[in-house]
Formats: structure tokens, C-alpha cells, sequence
């Protein structure tokens, strides 16, 4: 009895040559997970309902033989239903009976990473089935996507695979590659897509794993709400200077716009992952930098006409061009400086008419500023 009992725990039903057991994954449940942003790792807590069936394939030169079984043909997982009046029974530790290792495929460091795999809840039918889960938590490596910070997007993938046995476990999956329940996690991450694939070693073509794979993404609503809301008020009050009356106001609040924009570029600064981006841009900061990029040229263009506008001319300029300056800011109804404009009969009616004209010029300047950021913004935001 002694030695049965170790056989039981310690050695699989068979391994003679040509045979294989064949472990059926019926569900696969995500329950947990957590990212680690420094080392770009995934930690994902979850179960695998498995169960297990014996397969045996006998070859002889170009003839084969394969035999399906639905249940593993080993005397130690059966008995005689009459004789022990119950047909299942429930493995309370699964360190008495012999399980497939299936591990991560970082079997030797795994332990440091607090990795590990272990099965629960084992049923054995008296026909030799045995259904079991396996409770694992794994560290998967991520490729990630930065496109579209702070709602970045993740691609984690891991390897399960049998270390002793390669060659003796084959995995089949009753659900398919999407049959990945993300139902119960509780996270702030939005899975897209989970799908678990049954692949080849890549260092072993005759040993088969487990490659699970998921696409998430960060749900940071009010994040993206806390960097954007500001950039795009302070963009407004940019496009809008001209509203507000003289050349003075307008430099006054342009300033007081790219402020904001500088505060906030600081504090999406703090938002970065320690790390950065790699080779990344992110959308938000060809939104900012395009923003500022924006408010300064526009700051610039009010200074360099104010400063033109200041200056003393004693000609007065074409009529046509005083004419149509005068219809440009009645129609507009942007800001004007003080002094009315005159018949342009004496010196001071000179001035009036050219300050007019390059109060025009900069309310024209001002439009194609606002078409060109429209323009960049919606291309920003649609790439």
C-alpha cells in the first residue's frame, strides 16, 4: 500500500513510448490583475479548469494506429462503483495525487518573482476523469503603447508549459482561443481582447505550451479630463484675444494663456512614467507642444504689429487699404485701439488710419491662426 501511494503522488498514469496524456482546459478565468510600470510586467491572478484524458499512439514504419481515450486508462483512478457507493471523489490536497506540472515557462526565476501555479479543488470520477483547477499568478512581459496616454494601450502575453514531462502532456482547449473569461476582474485596466493559443516550444518543436495573451487598456477618464481641460481653455483664450479689445489686453491675456499651458505641461510632466516613452510620442504631448507652438506664434504676431503700429508715419496710407481695414473690423467686431477714424485730413487722422489697418492685419492673422490650430487639432485628434 506503501508503494502504491507513491506511485499515485509521484509518477503520472504512464509514460511508455509513444503514448501521451492529453490535458483538456475547459475554462480560463482573469480574476486579478495589476500593472507594474517601472518593469513593464503584468501581474495576472486567475484559475484554469482542467481535466485530463490518456491518448495512445502506436507507429510502425508508414502505418499508425491512434487510440482516443476519454479517460486515463490507469487502474489507480477506478474502482468498482458497486463496491464503494459513490462515484466521485474529492482530492482535498492535491499533494495526494499525481498532477500535471504545468508552470511558467520562467520556471527557474519564477519563485523570485512570486510566481506560482496550484491546483485546487480535484474531482476523480470512478471512470478515471479527473477535473482539477489550477490557480495560478503570473508576471507577463508587456509591449506597450503610448500612443494615446493616458488611455495606453497594453499587450502582455505569458508561457505555461510541462518542465518534466514536454513531450507527454498535450493541451486542448474545449473552448477555443477566445474562450478566456474576463467577467470577474477587478481592475481599473479595460480588457479588449483575451485569447490563449496552443503552441509549439520554440526550443523544443515536439513539446507543446500554453501562450495566453491580453490586449488592455488604462481607463483614466478623469486623468484625461485633468490634462486636457486646461490646454484647451488656455487654447481658447488664445484664439479669442482679439475680442478683448486693444493690442495691451490681447498680449495681457496671451500671456497669461501660455502660463496655464507652461503649469500644465509641468504637470503632465508629473503624470510620465518614470521610465518615459521610449521611442513613443504621445498624442497629448503633440497636443500640447502643437498648442504652445500656437499660443506663441500667435503672441508673437500681436507683438511685432503693436510694435509696427507705434510707429510714425507721415503718409497716410492708400484709401482702398483704409477702407476695406475699416469694413474688416466692422464685420469682425474684433478689438480696436482708442481714436476714432477721420476724414485723414491732418497728422493724427494719419496715425488712426494706419493703427486701424494693423488692428485689421492682426484680426486677419488672428483667423488663420484659429483655422490652422481647428485644422491641427483635428488632425491630432484623428490620428
Amino acid at each position: 500500500m506503501q508503494g502504491k501511494g507513491n506511485a499515485l503522488m509521484l509518477l503520472p498514469p504512464t509514460i511508455a513510448a509513444g503514448e501521451t496524456l492529453d490535458v483538456e482546459v475547459l475554462n480560463i478565468v482573469v480574476r486579478q490583475m495589476w500593472m507594474n510600470e517601472v518593469w513593464r510586467e503584468m501581474n495576472i491572478n486567475g484559475y484554469f479548469s482542467v481535466s485530463g484524458a490518456e491518448q495512445c499512439e502506436f507507429l510502425f514504419l508508414k502505418l499508425s494506429t491512434k487510440c482516443f481515450l476519454q479517460s486515463w486508462k490507469d487502474r489507480r483512478l477506478k474502482w468498482d462503483l458497486g463496491e464503494w457507493k459513490t462515484d466521485v471523489l474529492n482530492v482535498k490536497s492535491y499533494g495526494r495525487l499525481w498532477v500535471p506540472d504545468i508552470n511558467s515557462d520562467k520556471h527557474q526565476t519564477s519563485a523570485q518573482a512570486g510566481e506560482y501555479t496550484q491546483y485546487q479543488n480535484i474531482l476523480v470520477k470512478n471512470n478515471g476523469n479527473v477535473t482539477a483547477r489550477l490557480e495560478y499568478k503570473i508576471q507577463a512581459h508587456c509591449e506597450i503603447d503610448y500612443t494615446n496616454f493616458p488611455d495606453d494601450h497594453k499587450y502582455c502575453c505569458f508561457n505555461m508549459k510541462s518542465t518534466l514531462y514536454p513531450h507527454y502532456i498535450k493541451f486542448f482547449l474545449v473552448r477555443g482561443e477566445d474562450g478566456v473569461d474576463v467577467s470577474h476582474v477587478r481592475t481599473n485596466w479595460h480588457i479588449e481582447s483575451a485569447t490563449v493559443k496552443q503552441t509549439q516550444n520554440e526550443d523544443d518543436r515536439k513539446a507543446q505550451v500554453l501562450n495566453m495573451c491580453l490586449t488592455v487598456r488604462r481607463r483614466s477618464t478623469t486623468l484625461r479630463i485633468e490634462l486636457t481641460i486646461p490646454m484647451m481653455v488656455s487654447s481658447l483664450f488664445v484664439v479669442i484675444a482679439p475680442f478683448f479689445g486693444t493690442f495691451k489686453d490681447q498680449l495681457n491675456i496671451k500671456l497669461f494663456a501660455i502660463l496655464i499651458q507652461l503649469l500644465s505641461f509641468t504637470n503632465l510632466a508629473s503624470k510620465t512614467p518614470q521610465v518615459g516613452f521610449g521611442d513613443t510620442v504621445p498624442n497629448i504631448y503633440v497636443f500640447y507642444v502643437f498648442t504652445l507652438a500656437t499660443s506663441v506664434i500667435s503672441l508673437l504676431l500681436t507683438l511685432v504689429i503693436s510694435a509696427m503700429s507705434r510707429i510714425q508715419r507721415k503718409l497716410p496710407p492708400a484709401h482702398r487699404y483704409t477702407l476695406l481695414a475699416s469694413v474688416l473690423n466692422t464685420n469682425l467686431c474684433c478689438g480696436s485701439e482708442p481714436g476714432a477714424i477721420t476724414d485723414g485730413t491732418s497728422g493724427k487722422d494719419n496715425q488712426n488710419d494706419w493703427l486701424q489697418i494693423h488692428v485689421a492685419i492682426n484680426n486677419i492673422a488672428s483667423f488663420f491662426i484659429l483655422l490652422a490650430y481647428s485644422i491641427g487639432i483635428t488632425v491630432i485628434l484623428c490620428s
